[in-house]
């Protein structure tokens, strides 16, 4: 009894050790240049329909999506399902034409709320300059159990993969997370949306 009592203390002391040393907040900005006008890259980001096609996240997290409100407003949700189970949901929060979409992660987990945005910086008529700008803070301890996890990591190769997706799905000849082209505006079946057929 007393040896697991002294593994228990131990194991709280590394946890408050490791949450000491760990970063509550985390923040950083991933880059990428399309080759598509602005107001196609901001209307491929601001519709979730769109997203839903070119983000990394349902394929690689074995996951299906569905959109609730009006699609490209501010308000919009992508919600994610797990075997079914509503999991979370993803949120337009704030846009600015041809310039800005701010989105918020809603989900299981520590108390948190991560926020991607996209900044679109025009590079000429048919070149985007595209800036995800990704900020997390966690409290402690889920801090440590984020950093020491290797979640930091894991989370930004998603968002660089993101960025590729989008490349892909906004320049001609318009492929999806697949590698299937889908054209524009897209058609066919989206495999990642949950209990419907998109148009």
């Amino acid at each position: 009894m007393e040896i697991a009592l002294y593994v228990l203390l131990g194991l709280a002391a590394l946890i408050a050790l490791l949450s000491a040393l760990a970063p509550i907040k985390v923040e950083y900005t991933e880059e990428i240049t399309v080759d598509a006008p602005v107001a196609d890259v901001y209307d491929d980001i601001r519709l979730q329909e769109h997203l839903m096609r070119w983000s990394a996240w349902p394929k690689e997290t074995k996951s299906t999506c569905t959109v609730e409100g009006t699609d490209g407003e501010t308000g919009a949700k992508t919600v994610f399902f797990t075997k079914g189970k509503r999991v979370g949901h993803q949120e337009v929060v704030r846009l600015k034409e041809n310039e800005e979409v701010v989105l918020t992660l809603v989900g299981p987990g520590p108390p948190h709320r991560p926020k991607l945005t996209f900044e679109l910086r025009a590079m000429g008529e048919g070149c985007t300059r595209v800036l995800a700008h990704f900020v997390n803070e966690l409290p402690r301890p889920f801090n440590a159990i984020w950093k020491f996890a290797g979640l930091t990591k894991w989370t930004r190769e998603m968002h660089r993969k993101d960025l590729a997706g989008l490349k892909a799905f906004s320049e001609p000849p318009h492929r999806d997370m697949n590698g299937d082209v889908v054209g524009r505006p897209p058609k066919g079946d989206n495999p990642y949306e949950h209990n419907k057929r998109a148009a």
